[in-house]
């Protein structure tokens, strides 16, 4: 008999380790990853609602680099990314995809929970705003880009925190949640119950791999993803080791972000799963 195929999708805010998260799960045998899909629709398909990475091309998107089930940059739009999630895959037991929330229309919501996505399992992953954001502001300035301090302006919590809310009202039943943290300090811990919690078998390599390219849909973020590629695994850390964040050099606007994500972050803190039990 064969194993009935699980579909997963993990929802994030811009940088709570999410990529390293996916990286982990491309361990799995027997598993179809994506990374970002609704992104591609967000920045550079025909329905793109920015023109961020357009401004800084010269109007030219037909070199981001994708290499995504043979699609085209015009055929990146938000009805052929959603079939391309709900499509069957044969010889895989796990499809599991992370997603920006903001890439994700709000009317779009009613779909991730209807038709072929009632298959799936609803995941988020959070990490502390006054962590992710000051790391979203200094990477998007890396850049250079003239659009503004974040994209999107909350940091990415606020539209998490609701698309979190919908599926819950929905459902009847809060998704899982992960707390970035966690993985830091507990990372085998963390990722055991998250197996659990979805239904699939803890790989020991999903927190021990070795160090190499993570697979990636569009070569362009190529820059956002340089230390998942050098990790052998979570960065185990405790809170009172990080580093200080510099909050005195920050922007106003990005201070404003993170005092605004505050809440969304603590009311979804309150589902985490529990690595203590």
């Amino acid at each position: 008999m064969s194993k009935k195929l699980t579909k997963v999708i993990l929802w994030t805010p811009p940088r709570c380790l999410s990529s390293v998260f996916y990286r982990s799960m491309t361990t799995l045998k027997r598993a179809k990853c994506f990374q970002e899909l609704f992104t591609g629709s967000y920045y550079f398909g025909p329905e793109r609602r920015s023109d961020r990475y357009v401004r800084e091309r010269n109007g030219c998107i037909s070199d981001v680099g994708l290499d995504l089930e043979g699609l085209t940059v015009s055929e990146l739009t938000y009805d052929r990314i959603k079939k391309t999630l709900v499509s069957d895959y044969p010889n895989v037991d796990l499809v599991f995809t992370k997603e920006l929330v903001y890439c994700l229309p709000e009317s779009l919501y009613p779909d991730m929970i209807s038709e072929g996505f009632t298959e799936f399992t609803h995941t988020f992953l959070i990490r502390d705003p006054e962590r992710a954001i000051p790391s979203n502001y200094r990477v998007t300035m890396n850049e250079q880009f003239d659009s503004g301090y974040l994209v999107p302006t909350s940091g990415g919590f606020e539209e998490t925190y609701n698309l979190f809310n919908f599926i819950k009202e929905k459902k009847g039943l809060a998704p899982i949640v992960v707390d970035a943290a966690d993985l830091q300090t507990h990372s085998d811990e963390t990722m055991k119950k998250y197996c659990e919690a979805v239904g699939i078998d803890f790989d020991p390599r999903m927190t021990s791999w070795d160090p190499g390219p993570c697979p990636s849909h569009y070569k362009i973020f190529s820059q956002w993803n340089s230390t998942v590629d050098q990790s052998t695994g979570f960065i185990k850390v405790k809170p009172e080791e990080l580093p200080p964040v510099p909050f005195h050099e920050l922007p106003h606007e990005v201070m404003g972000a993170i005092e605004n994500s505050k809440i969304c972050y603590q009311e979804m803190k309150k589902y985490c799963i529990d690595i203590t039990k």
